[in-house]
């Protein structure tokens, strides 16, 4: 299994890890297809699909992302996961 692979798998988990970095949130966005841009000035995270025209703004606190932005990505991913 592959590292991508294994990420997916713990970004899928239930319960919802409350311990997924920005930085693999990148890694799995940039899998999928997704434009990943940082925000140093306002430090946030957007994560846009342009084909669905969906953007998800993440606001950075600390080293990990809260549950609500996770459960949006993972819509997100799905909804990717879908239209290919």
């Amino acid at each position: 299994m592959s590292k991508i692979e294994k990420l997916i798998d713990r970004f899928y988990k239930v319960p919802i890890p409350n311990d997924i970095t920005y930085e693999e949130i990148e890694k799995l966005a940039n899998y999928f297809g997704c434009i990943v841009k940082k925000n140093s000035g306002r430090h946030s995270l957007h994560i846009a699909y342009p084909q669905l025209g969906i953007v998800i703004p993440i606001p950075v606190h600390g080293k990990e992302v809260k549950e609500a932005y996770i459960k949006q990505l993972k819509e997100l991913f799905d909804m990717i996961r879908e239209e290919n």
